[in-house]
């Protein structure tokens, strides 16, 4: 059985205290509802192919399978239904530039990895950006069936209920998870950051599927997310669901995010900033292996100098 935590509902809020659920929906624009459309057939997809699919290696080490561009080509039709002339980004077909101010950043699949082991955890993931600002996110999770989504300054839902950022700000007990690109800066640099923060909290973990991490942060089931080396269709659409929910989403440099941004730091404000404290020390210096003659010898084994 798969245990579905509850996400912080928007009760007892100034703006919706006293208000029907359907009354704060927020009304869906095209975009949203076709990227919605896109994202759930996409699951559907990658539901019936699961545990059936063969994986092979794309030029940069990373994995791939059928159901990655199948999920693509679904979404990639059913959003040039409405929106032709919008461009589109994704993983595996890469940018298919119309010449306008809006894209879509698509990954069929985040979590490819988990997918092929058969570990649940992935989704799809669709953001939309004007002029590489990024104005609406939408993430499937198709095993439990959960659609995030939000669109700038309306919020953030999921099954069409507001979802609210944990207000839990320690440091140490936070549950915390990452991921990393897979360049060798991006790995050293998780390789540090991860060595600071396991020894102070033993709730830190890497999940496999960023999108869907983003939304953990949004709803509150987790309290950050943190990710070097990433592309912009890993966390565009996580990245806003975050911040319509009322987080903070920015580059290790405290920089807002955005489509050129090449690390991702999400969680509310005051965790926010406990963690980039955090990042902006000078990484820990871990000692290359001496040689044999270099090594300590053992206390007790020293050599007596001669008497004079």
């Amino acid at each position: 059985m798969i245990l579905r935590p509850a996400c912080s509902p928007l009760t007892n809020n100034i703006f919706t205290h006293g208000l029907e659920l359907s009354e704060i929906i927020m009304k869906k624009s095209d975009e949203l509802v076709a990227a919605i459309e896109a994202a759930r057939k996409a699951g559907k997809t990658l539901l019936s192919s699961y545990g059936s699919v063969v994986a092979r290696y794309k030029t940069d080490r990373s994995l791939v399978t059928s159901a990655d561009t199948h999920a693509e080509d679904i979404i990639k039709r059913v959003l040039a239904k409405s929106f032709p002339s919008y461009s589109f980004i994704g993983e595996e077909s890469g940018f298919q530039d119309k010449g306008s101010d809006y894209v879509w950043v698509v990954d069929p699949l985040d979590g490819t990895t988990n997918f092929i082991m058969e570990n649940p955890f992935f989704a799809v993931s669709i953001g939309l950006a004007y002029r590489e600002r990024i104005i609406m996110g939408v993430v499937h999770y198709p095993f439990q069936d959960e659609t995030f989504y939000a669109s700038r300054g309306e919020g953030a839902y999921l099954n069409d209920k507001p979802i609210n950022i944990s207000k839990h700000s320690s440091l140490e007990t936070s549950v915390i998870t990452f991921c990393h690109g897979r360049d060798r800066d991006s790995v050293a640099q998780i390789i540090d950051i991860f060595g600071r923060l396991k020894t102070m909290n033993d709730r830190v973990r890497q999940v496999g599927a960023a999108s869907l991490e983003l939304c953990y942060v949004a709803c509150g089931r987790t309290g950050c997310f943190l990710m070097p080396g990433m592309n912009a269709w890993d966390v565009a659409a996580g990245a806003m669901v975050v911040r319509e929910a009322g987080g903070k989403v920015s580059d290790f440099q405290n920089r807002p995010f955005n489509m050129k941004s090449r690390s991702v730091l999400a969680a509310n404000r005051d965790l926010h900033g406990k963690v980039l404290a955090l990042l902006q020390k000078p990484p820990v210096q871990v000692l290359p292996p001496t040689s044999r003659s270099q090594r300590q010898r053992p206390r007790g084994s020293e050599k007596l100098e001669p008497k004079r």
